[in-house]
């Protein structure tokens, strides 16, 4: 028996293809939508940063090297120091002012002497940097009294180096076992992150 199409039929079959097709393209356009959303957000972000800058730069009082800027959604966040309330006030004003910038947060924005900061931070590096030397060539020594007092380990055999707590290990020794007590005795040290035995190899 043959099934036939009457004109309302057709039209109702038409229709629930079209709508579903409909369907499937406003789910495409909205997918479509977010991604493009998503990456005009980010230019508008990194635009408006470049912007704020320019800004500061040009701005009397402000000293625009000692302001990081951060944008993220259209807010911004300034951060540095400043050497007045009034250059602080005249940077959130600038930054305010930009088209694009939803709200700012300058509560890392502080007053002070920017040279002093700067003097501070870097006396604090090396300070850091000198201590972790002391930290390195305090364990090297260790490692190597350990080495000499660890019986069946010519300490003399063994190269020790150590960078960032990092105890390297070079040399050739007797036997797996004697690469092994040294390892051991370079990891039991306080301080010791890592040992790289790489350069230790038995003697067969």
């Amino acid at each position: 028996m043959k099934t036939q199409h009457t004109p309302i039929s057709l039209a109702i079959t038409c229709a629930l293809l079209f709508g579903s097709g409909s369907a499937l393209a406003a789910a495409q356009d909205a997918q479509d939508t977010g991604k493009s959303s998503s990456a005009t957000q980010a230019v508008d972000d990194a635009w408006i940063t470049t912007k704020v800058k320019t800004e500061l730069v040009t701005t009397d009082g402000v000293s625009a090297n000692d302001v990081s800027v951060n944008t993220a959604d259209g807010r911004v966040t300034l951060t540095g120091v400043l050497p007045t309330e009034t250059a602080v006030n005249k940077a959130v004003a600038v930054t305010r002012g930009v088209k694009g910038v939803k709200d700012v947060d300058a509560a890392g924005l502080k007053v002070g002497d920017p040279a002093k900061v700067k003097s501070s931070d870097a006396s604090s590096e090396r300070s850091s940097s000198a201590g972790q030397a002391v930290d390195d060539a305090w364990i090297t020594a260790k490692v190597k009294a350990e080495l000499a007092t660890t019986a069946g380990v010519p300490a003399n055999d063994v190269t020790v180096k150590t960078v960032d707590g990092v105890v390297t290990l070079t040399g050739a020794l007797d036997g797996d076992l004697t690469v092994k007590k040294a390892i051991a005795a370079a990891r039991s040290v306080k301080g010791v992150k890592q040992v790289d035995d790489s350069g230790l190899t038995a003697k067969h």
